[in-house]
């Protein structure tokens, strides 16, 4: 039997979850049984992102209190009959989706990506779902609380594409853009300028790592609301030629590659995409053991682990890391490793295969 699919992504930009659901499509297109329909906004980025064999199908969309978006998605959810809807994104799709589930008895799973703490009134969005996926252990501890009328919870980790990154050919471009020294080592942070993401640690961590060895740039990549904060920090401490702040980026894959180590030293993470990324481009990282994250990273053997607010912890790993190159490779050669065994979009897209199997016979 030919499972038919709606999908329903509502994110914006493609990066994180919108990606995770470019990833599982084009993978789930390679098995032949499932038959895939996307529900996503006009102009999103995943609108006209290339995926293979499935029908889009770009709605107006506003946002979380959007009823007419809604309607909309009935509309088409009616017009396809799909055997189960999947709900990727949290922009009020989880809330939309649980409603078109009651309404359509159509059976549904709802995709939870991050930790984050939510109201006793989650669990009478998630009773309307047949089952609830968490990407990681972290994920699943905190959702839990909320699914005790929910019968399947599996967690299914987020994937990455090894052919997204291309080995290092754009140092010279990397230095020339970022103003960097050319006898320097680059460290770099992908996140969002945030406190849970830690840059106010990674910055007074180099402080020390600086004293030490000046021939160290850190890039610093992401938006947010304590960019001021940052940089104000950053000139306070007169490491102004040391540390960027680089704003968000569409060319991880382009960059990632060509520094020499990452950090993420999140107090709070779902996942930790970026890790896989850096795992993809076989690099060290340092980075704490809060959430998901011990899925990615083991001490010692796929990275550093340090404990989240450490910063003479993170200062003195960044330190052994910059003065053992041959660490770093072992420690970016292993985490290659893990992350091209159990992280690929083709293991994630056997476990949802057989999730939509599943459900449907509930």
């Amino acid at each position: 039997m030919k499972l038919r699919i709606l999908h329903i992504e509502l994110g914006r930009h493609l990066y994180g979850g919108a990606k995770q659901v470019t990833y599982l499509l084009n993978a789930l297109a390679e098995t032949k049984t499932i038959e895939n329909h996307l529900i996503c906004p006009l102009d999103s980025e995943i609108s006209d992102a290339p995926i293979a064999n499935c029908q889009q199908h770009p709605i107006a969309y506003s946002g979380e209190m959007d009823v007419l978006g809604f309607i909309r998605m009935k509309r088409i959810c009616s017009a396809i009959k799909p055997h189960v809807l999947h709900i990727h994104s949290r922009r009020g799709a989880d809330v939309w989706g649980a409603l078109l589930a009651k309404l359509t008895k159509i059976p549904a799973i709802c995709t939870r990506r991050v930790d984050n703490k939510e109201s006793t009134l989650a669990k009478y969005k998630y009773r309307q779902y047949a089952a609830v996926a968490s990407i990681s252990k972290g994920v699943h501890k905190v959702v839990q609380q909320h699914c005790e009328d929910v019968r399947l919870l599996p967690i299914i980790h987020s994937s990455v594409e090894l052919d997204d990154f291309e080995p290092c050919g754009h140092k010279g471009w990397l230095y020339k853009q970022f103003a960097i020294d050319k006898h320097h080592k680059v460290i770099a942070n992908f996140a969002q300028l945030i406190p849970r993401k830690g840059q106010a640690d990674i910055i007074l961590a180099m402080k020390k790592v600086i004293n030490l060895n000046p021939n160290v740039t850190c890039l610093l990549f992401g938006q947010g609301k304590l960019q001021h904060y940052y940089q104000s920090l950053i000139d306070e401490h007169k490491l102004t030629s040391h540390i960027k702040l680089c704003g968000f980026t569409q060319h991880v894959d382009k960059i990632l590659p060509c520094v020499d180590m990452v950090l993420h030293p999140a107090y709070a993470e779902g996942l930790g995409v970026i890790l896989l990324q850096a795992g993809a481009c076989k690099q060290a990282v340092i980075s704490c053991p809060v959430g998901g994250i011990p899925e990615i990273v083991e001490h010692e053997e796929t990275g550093i682990m340090i404990s989240p607010g450490d910063i003479e912890g993170m200062s003195e790993a960044i330190i052994r890391l910059l003065d053992d190159e041959a660490l770093c490779r072992k420690l970016g050669d292993n985490l290659y490793k893990h992350i091209s065994t159990h992280f690929s979009p083709a293991h994630m897209a056997k476990s949802y295969s057989s999730l939509y199997h599943q459900v449907v016979k509930l």
